[in-house]
């Protein structure tokens, strides 16, 4: 089984990456204090942060069949 990549977004919650630019900081907060349906909007946004889904906080990706 592969090891799972955590997002910038996870590292920055979880405490293992610090030192983050101003943007990414507020970007987290913003997450933080969103409700859910505009966390949705700002993962789908700003994949490259959160990347594609935040399972931590019941928020998944869209699986069309």
């Amino acid at each position: 089984m592969g090891t799972k990549i955590e997002s910038v977004f996870m590292q920055m919650h979880n405490g293992t990456r610090t030192g983050e630019g101003s943007f990414n900081v507020a970007l987290r907060d913003l997450f933080y204090k969103a409700d859910i349906q505009n966390r949705h909007k700002l993962v789908n946004a700003f994949p490259e942060f959160f990347g594609e889904e935040v399972p931590e906080f019941g928020i998944y990706k869209i699986k069309i069949k």
